[in-house]
C-alpha cells in the first residue's frame, strides 16, 4: 500500500555550542534584574523569564541569526515571502528552576519561534512539542507505546544540550517539562515577526 504524508509539523535542529560562554554570560545580568523584580513582588514561582534582549549590542548577532535562518526556513517551506522584511520581534531569557514547567501555548501573530539553550541539566526542563490539529484531539485514541509514529499526540526533545538551537512554525503548540532537579534549566526563547517591504 502506499503511504502519503501531508501537513507536517517541523521542527528543526543544530548545535552552535561555541555560543554559549559568551552568550550565558550576557543573559545572567537579566536573569539577576529579573530575580530582584521578582523578589520585589514576592513571586516565588521557580520560573524567570527577562525583559527582551534583542537590542542588546552583545547579543545582536543571535539575534540576528535566528532573524535569518527563520527566514530562510520559511522560504524552505514554500512561502512566498518576498514582499516581507522578516526581523526578531521577541528574544528573552527563561530560567526554568526545580518544580518550574511552563503549559502548552502558541505564539500569537508571529512567524517562527527559536530556542537556544545554555544550561540543561539531566532531569531537567525540556521542550515537548503537541500535534496542532485540534480535530485530531477529539476523536485519538491512546499510543500503544511511547515510540515516535505517525498517530503521535507529543513529541519530546529531553536530549537538550547547551548550544541546542531548535526552530518552529509559531501556530506549533509547545512546553517546558516540570525541572526534577535543583539545577536550573536555561534557555533564550525567540520570535519571529514582519513587515511589508518599503520599496
Amino acid at each position: 500500500m502506499n503511504e502519503f504524508h501531508y501537513f507536517p509539523s517541523a521542527v528543526y535542529r543544530e548545535e552552535k555550542t561555541e555560543w554559549v560562554n559568551h552568550t550565558l554570560k550576557n543573559v545572567e545580568r537579566y536573569y539577576e534584574q529579573q530575580k530582584q523584580i521578582n523578589k520585589e513582588q514576592n513571586n516565588l514561582w521557580p520560573v524567570i523569564q527577562t525583559g527582551h534582549m534583542g537590542n542588546d549590542p552583545e547579543l545582536f548577532f543571535l539575534a540576528d541569526y535566528f532573524a535569518k535562518t527563520a527566514t530562510d526556513l520559511l522560504r524552505q517551506q514554500g512561502y512566498f515571502i518576498n514582499q516581507f522584511e522578516f526581523y526578531t520581534s521577541g528574544m528573552w531569557g527563561q530560567e526554568i528552576g526545580q518544580g518550574g514547567m511552563h503549559e502548552p501555548h502558541v505564539h500569537a501573530n508571529t512567524q517562527m519561534c527559536g530556542l537556544f539553550f545554555l544550561q540543561a541539566p539531566e532531569g531537567g526542563s525540556y521542550p515537548i512539542f503537541s500535534d496542532p490539529r485540534t480535530s485530531k484531539a477529539m476523536t485519538d485514541f491512546m499510543m500503544a507505546d511511547n515510540k515516535i509514529r505517525v498517530g503521535s499526540p507529543k513529541v519530546f526533545f529531553n536530549n537538550m544540550v547547551p548550544g541546542t538551537f531548535m526552530f518552529f512554525n509559531a501556530w506549533l503548540p509547545h512546553q517546558f517539562a516540570f525541572n526534577q532537579v535543583e539545577i536550573p534549566t536555561k534557555f533564550v526563547h525567540f520570535t519571529l515577526n514582519c513587515r511589508e517591504r518599503q520599496n
